[in-house]
């Protein structure tokens, strides 16, 4: 059935202008036509969505904002409703209901739409009442105000998760803090008693070996609980203008003894020798510890890792690559997060650490996988530090002010 389109406030305005003599008429028309022109090129730069709807619930008009976010073409204002063009604003405003398209009270709500993309909407509808009518049930309309939200509800989520991360790895840290205490006294205690039955002719050697596996233990435990501290206290890095390349040499390095181990070889893609960042080198080494540490526990022996670098014009970049047991589609979203692991023995903090100190480098971290094909973890860092971008400007800024 098709819809009428529905007469504009302003056609029926000038139907009630017969007895106007023409020139009057006339200079009516091209008022009210001005008027018209100006209203709706102020509101098509206005940052809000506005939607009229008449009292058939037909979208009598709409701005450019308004028809951006529900996908509607300018043609089709006038010929279509609220239902068809946006259902799911109409049935949170339940209008979905009603053969006559009002409200009785002004609303006020937020939420998600699927069309024509995933945004966050704050609607403020109000109804439009007759001036002439009395009568309260007797609205000749309704008025709707979308404000795109996306962008604060995105920050909102995204200060929020910073902050339950901050809580966690406060209580992380705290936790192991009482764990180093009794630890320390423990390892003391066992140094002592070492001392005092080492000329003690009744020590057999078996309790001897007994002990210092237990001197050994702890002393092992102690240094993962100070790594583990040092890893999750967020520190402001040191920033220095360093050769990535020579970082991740440097920590491929490191993490030989894991290598040789499972006999896999390291292969080099440098499309620079020098890549040059603003960074912190001693955090950085962390990062990619933690990158090619899991690429190590991905593959099985007698494999090959890659590592890419490479710089374009504003970032340098680094690629790990490995053909090992990948990630599952599902567990993807998740990987950052503090004490998620696909590991059996895993703790759950590495990735979370990287992301932390890329992010505080000014860069990104990304991770493409496929279960049983191979992960590659993808990392970008400007060329330059924010603090050395605004610096450069300053000078700038300050020569073109002495010319």
């Amino acid at each position: 059935m098709a819809i009428k389109a529905s007469k504009s406030p302003l056609d029926k305005v000038l139907g009630r202008l017969d007895d106007l003599d023409q020139v009057n008429l006339g200079i009516l028309v091209q008022r009210l036509a001005r008027e018209r022109k100006l209203l709706e090129t102020v509101f098509d730069v206005i940052r809000d969505g506005i939607l009229v709807l008449d009292e058939e619930g037909i979208l009598s008009y709409s701005n450019r904002q308004g028809r951006l976010l529900i996908g509607l073409k300018e043609e089709q204002t006038g010929k279509v409703s609220l239902l068809r063009a946006a259902p799911e604003i109409a049935r949170a405003l339940g209008l979905d209901r009603n053969t006559k398209q009002s409200l009785d009270e002004v609303v006020v709500r937020e939420m998600k739409i699927s069309y024509p993309e995933h945004r966050h909407v704050r609607i403020y509808a109000v109804p439009i009442e007759d001036s002439s009518v009395k009568a309260k049930e007797d609205k000749v309309g309704l008025t709707i105000v979308l404000t795109d939200v996306t962008e604060e509800k995105v920050n909102l989520e995204a200060r929020l998760e910073s902050e339950r991360v901050t809580s966690i790895m406060d209580l992380a840290a705290g936790v192991a803090h009482e764990l180093g205490n009794p630890l320390n006294s423990i390892h003391i205690h066992l140094q002592v008693l070492q001392r005092s039955l080492k000329d003690c002719s009744e020590i057999t050697a078996k309790s001897q070996k007994s002990l210092t596996t237990c001197l050994k233990e702890v002393e092992r435990l102690d240094g993962i609980i100070s790594h583990f501290l040092k890893a999750i206290r967020p520190t402001t890095p040191d920033f220095k203008k360093i050769n990535l390349l020579e970082v991740i040499e440097e920590t491929v390095r490191l993490k030989e003894r894991e290598l040789n181990a499972k006999n896999i070889n390291i292969r080099m893609e440098a499309g620079v020798r020098e890549p040059f960042v603003n960074g912190d080198v001693e955090q950085l080494k962390q990062a990619f510890f933690n990158i090619i540490g899991n690429a190590i526990d991905a593959v099985s022996e007698n494999s090959e890792i890659r590592i890419i670098t490479g710089i374009d014009t504003d970032h340098v970049f680094a690629q790990v690559v490995d053909q090992g047991t990948g990630i599952r589609k599902e567990d993807l979203p998740h990987v950052f997060e503090p004490y998620f692991t696909t590991k059996k023995e895993g703790h759950g903090i590495g990735m979370m650490i990287v992301h932390r100190i890329v992010r505080d480098h000014g860069g990104d971290v990304g991770i493409d996988s496929k279960q049983d094909a191979g992960t590659i973890v993808s990392l970008r860092f400007p060329r330059k530090s924010p603090q050395h971008k605004l610096l450069e400007a300053n000078e700038l800024h300050g020569e073109k002010g002495t010319e």
